[in-house]
């Protein structure tokens, strides 16, 4: 009878040998994702998907924990399983999700993207910084101008405000424009004020109020622009406008204390 092994080789070391073969051949076997399971892994990812883009994040999530079964190397679902984590408030699931996508397919730019979201949401600077850079690295990426921005916003939190102005300028010349104008103006108009370069700012605001006048946070921003610029009767004119616009809201709270420290520093002889 034929045998693996010729009876002189069969000892305890080739057994085990062996052994190890064996297991590692049934390991791969079980994780293999045959067609049929792949079909009802994307069946779920795409019921998971539409729940998502309703806004119905637990069933999104359910939909996604069945395709895991399926296809539980598949970093499309992990993706989808982080996004839906992130949006229910749970961030550190979100992120264990990011990272397992990413150790199926290291060059998934969009999980790159959104895990930075993540580490910038934290805090994290320097570790959002990196997996946005690790997203632009991938010259097919569909949307780079998002990681451009979110990179903008990052070295805004690390108190880099002239890299923050310039991540912020990548993303508003590069195309596809997915991030509104108006809010990579807003947000190059913010890190001119913490730089201390008022005309800068009020430049942006004003560009931005172009787009979008109603747009209130963007008028209590350039208030605070004209105090600075002691244009007392611009900044009354911006805070008396959020105020009306948007009574009940905390940037009114502040405008109003504003207002009222306006008039207090009028009325002193």
């Amino acid at each position: 009878m034929f045998s693996l092994f010729p009876i002189k080789f069969i000892n305890r070391s080739n057994l085990k040998r062996f052994a190890v073969l064996i297991a590692l051949l049934l390991s791969v076997a079980a994780c293999a994702t045959t067609p049929w399971n792949q079909e009802q892994a994307d069946s779920h990812l795409n019921i998971g998907r539409a729940y998502l883009g309703s806004e119905r994040y637990n069933e999104a999530l359910k939909e996604f924990l069945q395709a895991e079964k399926f296809a539980p190397r598949d970093p499309k679902v992990h993706y989808y399983m982080g996004a839906s984590y992130y949006m229910k408030g749970m961030s550190d699931r979100a992120t264990d999700e990011f990272i397992k996508a990413l150790s199926y397919d290291s060059n998934y730019s969009e999980a790159h993207n959104f895990l930075g979201t993540v580490y910038l949401e934290k805090g994290l600077w320097d570790k959002a910084i990196e997996s946005l850079k690790h997203a632009l690295s991938d010259t097919l990426y569909d949307t780079p101008d998002k990681a451009l921005f979110n990179m903008g916003r990052a070295y805004h939190g690390k108190g880099d405000y002239r890299m923050a102005l310039n991540k912020y300028h990548e993303a508003k010349n590069t195309r596809p424009n997915t991030v509104p104008s108006v809010v990579i103006e807003q947000h190059m108009g913010m890190a001119g004020f913490a730089q201390g370069n008022m005309e800068e700012a009020v430049s942006h605001f004003k560009k931005a109020l172009e787009i979008a006048p109603s747009f209130t946070e963007i008028h209590y921003w350039l208030g605070r622009c004209y105090v600075k610029l002691n244009n007392l009767e611009g900044a009354r004119a911006e805070f008396q406008h959020v105020i009306k616009t948007a009574p009940e809201s905390e940037l009114a709270a502040e405008a109003r204390k504003t207002l009222n420290s306006i008039g207090a520093s009028q009325q002193r002889p």
